[in-house]
């Protein structure tokens, strides 16, 4: 009976693992999205939300669509560098 509740045990450790994963990948490609600044919700969804594999889909579907490239990033002027050196006290 022990080797029976490990099993479920480990069974449902490891769906909790995929779980928090998938929540983890998706947040890292808002992060990376046109969608981070107005993401209607989605950050809280992902967060707290108890979600179906269709919405996964439908989820990673919209993130895949509205992903940003290389050049759509900002880039950081010299006076960002600058400030960002003084700041924490690194030298040039």
């Amino acid at each position: 009976m022990n080797d029976l509740e490990d099993f479920f045990e480990q069974a449902q450790q490891e769906a909790e693992d995929r779980d928090e994963n998938l929540r983890d990948f998706a947040l890292h490609l808002l992060r990376n999205s046109s969608m981070r600044d107005d993401d209607e919700g989605l950050e809280e969804e992902l967060t707290w939300g108890d979600i179906s594999p269709m919405r996964w889909s439908e989820i990673f579907n919209r993130l895949r669509m509205n992903q940003l490239r290389e050049i759509d990033l900002s880039n950081w002027s010299q006076t960002d560098i600058t400030n960002f050196y003084q700041k924490n006290g690194l030298d040039n």
